[in-house]
């Protein structure tokens, strides 16, 4: 049967409306795309960034709490936050009129949706207690000495970070027999002291000679080539008759500007090492290999991140109400200084600093206009974070998976 050109008239305003409107679908999808997708990544990303931030904070500063009260410590990490971002386009249009009369109008409308899930993992298995409370190796405890950053001209600061970062030099360990050793006190003035003459942390190279000796005789070309891809090298001993392989590696010292400075001696001589060097390398006390008898090593004993969270409770200011819940903190020679400048403070009502929590009926915060606390507070969520605040979903069970609803 055939159409009437009266018929096919009217047929194309439909015509017209279907393919303008699935045109303008198509432009305002790909348009929204385009504006609202890298708008959205750069906005969220700092959004979730600033969250988790918080939230780590928060966490950290919840155990420090607990801690001073002497209630059980418990970690709950954000292991994963996905977010799925949807834009959805539509578009209507009509027609009137016949031939080259015909008018048109069209409309569209763009929606758009955000849909994250967070997972929560709690942090309770094994390997996160290993980590919580085995010492941090002596670099990563040279780094958290080193991220006050008030260390470098304030003496207070100095020793606040060196207590909080070893628990023995030289065979000192802060506590003996339930009493604040002065030994190890005497090791701290003495290692400000240098640190006030100049002293500073450096990495210096060495040999490791973790290798037994061989007959200079057996080692062949091919022996040596195959050293040398490995970045290792024969070392001769007793007159060339035998090597030994080894590598260079860098090894944490304490550099002296003066190493002829009487001040600087007698400070060596408090820290338990032999004077006249320039530089003292920073051994574990349980280190073998080489200098494992050197005398001019300064051996210590990092602490753990248990051990930084319980000694950042003595910082805690608790209500009178509170007062027989917790154990009074007994000042060290020397610390009363230091404890006046660091606070985390406690208040019935809420605080308007971020960084607050609440506990047993109070709120704790560091307040946002304490710089010292902040500084110290900032170094113990760094330390905390490079420790522990780092295991992925698949390193502990359960985990919580939470919708969030987004618009």
């Amino acid at each position: 049967m055939r159409r009437s050109r009266n018929d096919t008239l009217r047929s194309r305003p439909r015509l017209w409306r279907k393919a303008f409107a699935t045109s303008l679908m198509v432009s305002l999808a790909s348009l929204s795309c385009a504006s609202m997708g890298a708008g959205k990544l750069t906005s969220s990303h700092t959004a979730y960034n600033d969250a988790v931030q918080l939230t780590v904070a928060r966490e950290v500063l919840a155990n420090i709490v607990r801690s001073r009260y002497s209630d059980p410590m418990q970690f709950i990490a954000v292991s994963a936050i996905n977010a799925q971002f949807s834009i959805s386009a539509g578009a209507s249009a009509g027609a009137g009129g016949i031939g080259q009369g015909a008018s048109g109008q069209a409309g569209g409308s763009v929606g758009y949706s955000d849909s994250p899930t967070i997972t929560f993992v709690p942090q309770s298995d094994a390997g996160f207690y290993k980590s919580l409370y085995s010492p941090f190796d002596v670099g990563e405890a040279i780094g958290f000495a080193l991220s006050y950053r008030f260390a470098r001209s304030n003496p207070d600061w100095q020793e606040l970070s060196l207590k909080f970062s070893f628990a023995a030099i030289n065979g000192a360990s802060d506590y003996v027999g339930g009493l604040y050793n002065q030994l190890y006190q005497q090791r701290i003035d003495a290692w400000v002291r240098l640190m006030r003459l100049g002293a500073e942390f450096q990495l210096v190279p060495e040999w490791d000679f973790d290798t037994t000796t061989i007959s200079r005789e057996k080692v062949t070309a091919e022996d040596m080539v195959a050293a040398f891809r490995m970045n290792l090298n024969f070392i001769e001993e007793d007159g060339g008759e035998s090597v030994r392989l080894a590598r260079y590696r860098l090894v944490l010292a304490l550099t002296l500007p003066d190493p002829h400075d009487p001040e600087g001696t007698r400070a060596l001589e408090s820290l338990g090492v032999l004077p006249g060097r320039a530089q003292y390398m920073l051994r574990p006390p349980d280190h073998s290999g080489p200098g494992e008898n050197d005398p001019y090593a300064i051996r210590v004993t990092p602490r753990s991140m248990a051990d930084i969270i319980s000694i950042a409770g003595q910082f805690v200011e608790v209500p009178a109400a509170h007062a027989d819940l917790v154990p009074p903190v007994e000042l060290t020679p020397g610390e009363s200084v230091v404890m006046s400048s660091v606070r985390i403070r406690s208040s019935g009502e809420r605080p308007p600093s971020p960084y607050r929590i609440e506990h047993r009926g109070y709120w704790f915060y560091v307040d946002d206009y304490d710089i010292d606390s902040k500084v110290f507070f900032e170094a113990v969520v760094a330390a905390y974070s490079s420790r522990v605040g780092s295991k992925q979903a698949g390193d502990a069970q359960p985990q919580v998976v939470l919708p969030v609803g987004g618009g």
